[in-house]
């Protein structure tokens, strides 16, 4: 009994196999249908119209989806099923189709079937259970379940294949041309291809990449055996008339081309493919500024300068200068003669020094296409610290001939780090020692007025020395050090004890003649005095006798 069950399944499962090879002969047939009709009207479209690149593009990938979905649906699955890949007809399924092409073995196939499934739920009925199986597949052997699917019935769907390649066989033997060049421009969907011109668009240009802002300067050659008189130029907005500066050569110029642009070229009622001006960016400045950090002497706040350009700036001065720029992708700082390539940091580029000279920057951004035309130098002018100024006037004292007076001034354009007095004491030439007495001034002031007293009795000095002195002044000169000026050097000799003796005896001496003058003086004074008397004495008695 087991022998005719398997038996029966046999024949159901050749059934199954004959149903989806006839699905796939079918399928293949309106897979091919759908994808020769497509293709016809594809290849006639783009020949006759020549559509944009964007119209070709949506009917090219039209018909690749479409003949795609014609496949999948009418040959690969049907095709998996029949290789048993996949999710296939259950017996009881095909138990129906077949009951569907032989109506009178329909019941009893099922029936067959559910008792089997019955007979082996109830193994204590499966005798009686069996012996009715028997019957029914002894009634079933006789009918060829396969010979349901007539795979001959196809042949009436192959016009349906037939009809679109005929007439593609027909227009390659009649108009090769329009069948090569229509499936030539339906394949090239992402080409722009134009009619055939008697002449060639040549552009002499080496390449058509222009850096924002300069002249684009396009150069057109025509060959071939007829050369139109004219050609146009024509972007997305305008059309343009090219200057012709040979027999068979055009050129036109886009003044401060900024964007990139899609030409054509038009002559003799012909157009060219397309071409595109690229555009490069050219780097460029947006802004400067420089944070200006002043030495710490000046006791002058840090500034920042916006917009930074030429700049007026203290001696020692520490400059940082933040550049921002756009389209750049490396910057050159050049101070002076040295160059300096900065890497940006965050899309700002910094650089910083201590400016002590006059001098000058350039600042150049650049990219791989090319540098900014931006360019400037500025100028860095710088304010030296200058030197300080001193003037001393020496005053002896009325009553000691050992005490001097001086009075002075001291100046300087940002201030001092101290005021000397100075003495060398100098023996035969020799400096010996060296005194130095700091006099108080007000050191944050750009002028100070001093006054000084030197009493030589209170210095360790003895006779035949010689005293150099003089003020030495100092700025605070915070970059360079400290710069000095001095006054007048002027010098005291130290008499000799002999020195002074012979200057006492030259005294005395001197006194004694004094002396002796005034006595003789006296003496003629009384001389003529008593002369003037006796005089008066005459002219007295004279006068009264004239009276008598």
């Amino acid at each position: 009994m087991n022998n005719s069950y398997d038996q029966l399944i046999n024949k159901i499962n050749e059934f199954t196999q004959k149903f989806y090879l006839n699905k796939l002969l079918r399928g293949s047939i309106y897979a091919l249908a759908i994808i020769l009709g497509l293709y016809l009207l594809m290849f006639l479209l783009s020949y006759y119209f020549n559509p944009a690149i964007n119209t070709k593009t949506f009917l090219f990938f039209t018909f690749i989806l479409a003949g795609g979905f014609a496949l999948f649906i009418w040959v690969i699955k049907p095709a998996l099923l029949y290789l048993k890949i996949g999710k296939n007809l259950t017996i009881e399924q095909s138990a129906i189709l077949i009951g569907d092409h032989f109506f009178n073995v329909k019941d009893k196939l099922l029936n067959t079937l559910q008792l089997k499934a019955l007979a082996e739920k109830s193994p204590e009925n499966s005798m009686l259970i069996m012996a009715g199986i028997d019957q029914k597949i002894n009634e079933l052997n006789p009918v060829p379940f396969a010979n349901a699917i007539k795979l001959t019935e196809n042949k009436k769907y192959v016009k349906y294949f037939l009809a679109p390649l005929s007439i593609i066989i027909l227009i390659g033997l009649i108009a090769p041309s329009v069948l090569k060049e229509g499936t030539n421009r339906f394949v090239k969907y992402d080409q722009e291809i134009l009619p055939v011109a008697p002449f060639k668009f040549i552009v002499a240009n080496k390449n058509l990449q222009f850096t924002q802002g300069e002249d684009a300067v396009i150069k057109l050659n025509l060959t071939g055996n007829e050369i139109p008189q004219d050609v146009y130029l024509s972007d997305d907005l305008n059309t343009y008339k090219l200057e012709k500066t040979g027999k068979t050569t055009f050129s036109y110029t886009f003044k401060n081309i900024q964007a990139e642009k899609k030409i054509a070229f038009t002559a003799g009622g012909f157009n060219s493919k397309s071409y595109i001006l690229v555009v490069n960016p050219r780097p460029s400045i947006v802004n400067i500024t420089a944070s200006l950090k002043y030495p710490a002497y000046l006791n002058k706040a840090p500034e920042t300068v916006q917009n930074a350009g030429d700049l007026l700036l203290p001696e020692g001065t520490s400059v940082t200068w933040m550049i921002k720029t756009e389209h750049s992708s490396e910057l050159a700082f050049i101070l002076g003669n040295d160059r300096h390539n900065l890497a940006a940091d965050k899309g700002v580029y910094s650089f910083t020094r201590s400016i002590k000279d006059n001098s000058s920057y350039l600042i150049a951004p650049k990219n791989a296409f090319s540098a900014s035309k931006d360019s400037l130098r500025h100028q860095l002018n710088i304010i030296k610290d200058e030197y300080p100024s001193i003037n001393v006037v020496e005053s002896p004292d009325s009553l000691s001939s050992k005490v001097l007076y001086f009075t002075g001034n001291v100046a300087d354009d940002h201030g001092f780090s101290g005021l000397v007095f100075t003495v060398n004491v100098k023996e035969n030439g020799i400096i010996k020692k060296v005194v130095k007495k700091s006099i108080s001034i007000k050191k944050n002031q750009q002028e100070n007025a001093f006054l000084y007293l030197w009493n030589l009795g209170t210095e360790d000095i003895k006779g035949g020395q010689s005293l150099e002195y003089f003020f030495q002044v100092s700025d605070n000169d915070g970059v360079n050090g400290p710069k000095s000026a001095k006054s007048e050097i002027k010098v005291f000799e130290v008499p000799t004890s002999h020195q002074i003796t012979e200057k006492l005896n030259a005294g005395s001496a001197n006194l004694k003649q004094q002396m002796e003058k005034a006595i003789k003086l006296a003496a003629d004074v009384s001389k003529e005095s008593k002369k003037l008397t006796e005089t008066l004495l005459d002219k007295k008695r004279l006068s009264s006798e004239d009276k008598k």
